[in-house]
C-alpha cells in the first residue's frame, strides 16, 4: 500500500473502542476474575504550529509542562494476572482550563470524565476505577457517583481529614457530634487507626486504615496509610467504597501502574510518537491504532510461550519481513519455505538476546 492510501484511511472513522472490547472479551478472562479500570494521561512530544491539540502538557519525564500533545488512556486490568488491556484512547484538546475544579469552565478533568461516560456501556460490570493523585478532584468524585463506580486514588500527605466521632452521646441539645477532631499528620495518633499488618510483597511497608471525613470532597472515605519503615515516609490512598478492605485497596492501586507499561510498549514498539499527521481525525486514528496494536501483540504473546517479550516479537516480525523481502527479489523459479528450520533460524536472529 502507498503512503497516500494510509493517509486517506487515517481520516476514516473506525470503532476502536469496540475492537478493543472484543479483544478483551476474548482474551482477558473478564468473566472469570475481578477486573478493574484505570485511567491516566501521557505527554507526547510534537513540533509545529498547525497540529490539532498542540498545547502545554505536563511531562513526567521532564517534571514540568512542555509543548506537545496529550492522550488519555482508559484501560482494564485483570486483578489475577496483572495484565492491562487498552480500552479507549482520547486526545486532550488544546485550550482547556487547567483549573481542574473550576465549576464554570470546561477543564481537562471534564474531558477525561467525558471519556469515562462515553465508555460507560463497556464498564457496566466494572466496580472500581483507579487513578493517581491528579484525579483526586471534586469533579471526579461526582462523576463516579453518577456512574455508580468506586474511585481508588491517592491523596496529599497533608490532606485535610477528620476523625469520625465514635464515642457515647453527649446528651447535649442540638445536632449529634459527628467528628472527633482533625488528623494531625505531624503528631499522628496511631491508636485511632486500625493496624492491618505488612504488605504481602514488601515487608517494610506497614498498612493502617480508618474511615475518615474529607471536608474538601464532602464525604467519608476509606483511607489506607502505607508507611515505609525504611524511610519513615507514608502515602495516603482513598477509596469511596468504605467497605473495601485495606489490602485490596493497596493491591488495586499498585496494579494501576500496569497502565504505564501500555504507554511504554506503544512508544517503544508501536510508533505512538511517530505520527506526522496534523488533523484531529488522523491523530485519533493513529493513537488508537498504536494502543490497539499493543493489545494484538499481547494476544500473540499469550498464544506463543516461545515469544517472551515485545522485544522478541518485534525482532522476529522485522526479520520475517526482511526474509520475505529478500525472497521477493530472487528468481521466481526458486522455491523457498518460510517454515524451513534454516529460514526460521534467520527469522529468530537476534531475538534470543531479548528473551
Amino acid at each position: 500500500m502507498s503512503e497516500r492510501t494510509f493517509r486517506r484511511n487515517y481520516k476514516k472513522f473506525f470503532d476502536w473502542l469496540d475492537l478493543n472490547w472484543q479483544l478483551i472479551m476474548l482474551y482477558a478472562q473478564i468473566d472469570q476474575v475481578e477486573i478493574i479500570a484505570a485511567i491516566d494521561c501521557s505527554y507526547l512530544p510534537k513540533a509545529g504550529k498547525s497540529t490539532y491539540g498542540l498545547d502545554k502538557f505536563f511531562s513526567s519525564v521532564a517534571g514540568r509542562a512542555k509543548k506537545g500533545l496529550e492522550i488519555s488512556l482508559l484501560c482494564l486490568i485483570n486483578t489475577e494476572n496483572g495484565k492491562a488491556w487498552s480500552l479507549d484512547v482520547s486526545q486532550t484538546p488544546a485550550g482547556l482550563s487547567t483549573k481542574q475544579d473550576d465549576p464554570d469552565a470546561p477543564t481537562r478533568i471534564n474531558h477525561y470524565m467525558d471519556q469515562l461516560k462515553e465508555a460507560q456501556t463497556h464498564l457496566k460490570d466494572i466496580k472500581y476505577i483507579v487513578a493517581d493523585g491528579f484525579y483526586a478532584k471534586n469533579k471526579v468524585f461526582k462523576t463516579m457517583d453518577q456512574l455508580g463506580k468506586s474511585l481508588i486514588t491517592k491523596l496529599r500527605p497533608d490532606a485535610n481529614l477528620r476523625y469520625l466521632y465514635k464515642g457515647p452521646k453527649t446528651g447535649k441539645r442540638g445536632r449529634p457530634t459527628q467528628y472527633d477532631g482533625k488528623v494531625d499528620w505531624k503528631n499522628l495518633d496511631l491508636s485511632k487507626w486500625d493496624y492491618i499488618g505488612t504488605d504481602d510483597k514488601y515487608e517494610y511497608l506497614e498498612i493502617y486504615t480508618q474511615v475518615l471525613n474529607s471536608p474538601r470532597f464532602k464525604r467519608n472515605l476509606r483511607i489506607v496509610m502505607v508507611v515505609n519503615t525504611k524511610t519513615n515516609k507514608y502515602i495516603l490512598l482513598a477509596c469511596t467504597d468504605k467497605n473495601l478492605d485495606a489490602r485490596t485497596i493497596l493491591k488495586y492501586y499498585q496494579l494501576r501502574f500496569k497502565i504505564e507499561f501500555l504507554f511504554r510498549d506503544a512508544k517503544q514498539f508501536c510508533g505512538l510518537t511517530h505520527c506526522q499527521a496534523r488533523s484531529k481525525e488522523a491523530l485519533h486514528f493513529h493513537f488508537n491504532l498504536s494502543l490497539a496494536a499493543v493489545n494484538v501483540a499481547q494476544v500473540i504473546l499469550n498464544s506463543d510461550p516461545a515469544i517472551k517479550s515485545m522485544n522478541v516479537l518485534v525482532r522476529k516480525a522485522y526479520n520475517r519481513r526482511l526474509v520475505e523481502c529478500l525472497f521477493s527479489q530472487l528468481s521466481s523459479n526458486a522455491e523457498f519455505d518460510l517454515n524451513h528450520p534454516e529460514v526460521q533460524s534467520a527469522i529468530a536472529l537476534g531475538a534470543s538476546n531479548y528473551s
